[in-house]
């Protein structure tokens, strides 16, 4: 069992109890796509309220912290996520001197497709004409992006990044994660039927966000 600790709606020293409901929810699935650089949330069935966010998602049995209370999907009771332990460890001496973490960002939306899901898809679009075959397909290439930049394109299929074989986009997602800003990133793709690698410079996460909600904010304007 876990409890969330919080301040929901002004309401001081609040405790929710439930069980981990599952681990590696990847931003797509949590509802946050836009959210790459953080890639493994925590599920529970604990209620997370607005005034949550930030506090300690805590193990009953152990005492010990196990994640940073987050977000809530929307619509959906008893689906709340937080951030791992491990993954704020990884990054809080950083934060403590002041500097910035970073995310790699190449600009391309990735889904595991699988035969049988392609063809559900072709069936119900034949316009789509998705290959039907497994692996990590590109959905989507971003203009103005690393990936557009490189030569990556819709449909490929990524077989390797930085020499690591990648069996679904969650995987793929991770490595990008962790890619080196501004140093050449290869990427061995399948394209129609044949194997081609790839040079793409991944950029910073950050000022992409940051340009992407600024546009947003003009367009409700």
């Amino acid at each position: 069992f876990v409890t969330a600790i919080g301040c929901p709606g002004g309401l001081d020293n609040t405790c929710t109890i439930g069980i981990i409901s599952g681990l590696k929810r990847c931003p797509n699935t949590v509802g946050i796509p836009d959210k790459m650089g953080v890639l493994d949330y925590i599920q529970t069935d604990a209620a997370i309220n607005q005034g949550n966010s930030g506090g300690p998602l805590v193990d009953v049995e152990s005492g010990n912290i196990v994640g940073i209370n987050t977000c809530i999907r929307a619509n959906m009771e008893g689906t709340s996520f937080a951030i791992p332990t491990n993954k704020i460890l990884a990054i809080v001496d950083d934060l403590a001197i002041g500097v910035t973490p970073t995310h790699g960002y190449l600009g391309v939306e990735m889904t595991t497709m699988t035969p049988a899901l392609a063809k559900y898809i072709n069936k119900l679009s034949p316009a789509a004409a998705v290959p039907e075959r497994d692996g990590v397909m590109i959905e989507k290439v971003f203009k103005n992006s690393p990936a557009k930049e490189g030569g990556l394109k819709k449909f490929d299929f990524v077989l390797e990044i930085d020499g690591k074989r990648v069996f679904n986009a969650d995987a793929a997602h991770v490595i990008l994660d962790r890619a080196t800003i501004g140093e050449e990133l290869s990427i061995k793709v399948l394209r129609d039927d044949s194997a081609i690698t790839l040079q793409v410079k991944p950029e910073d996460l950050s000022p992409r966000l940051k340009q992407l909600r600024q546009e947003r904010l003009k367009k409700k304007r």
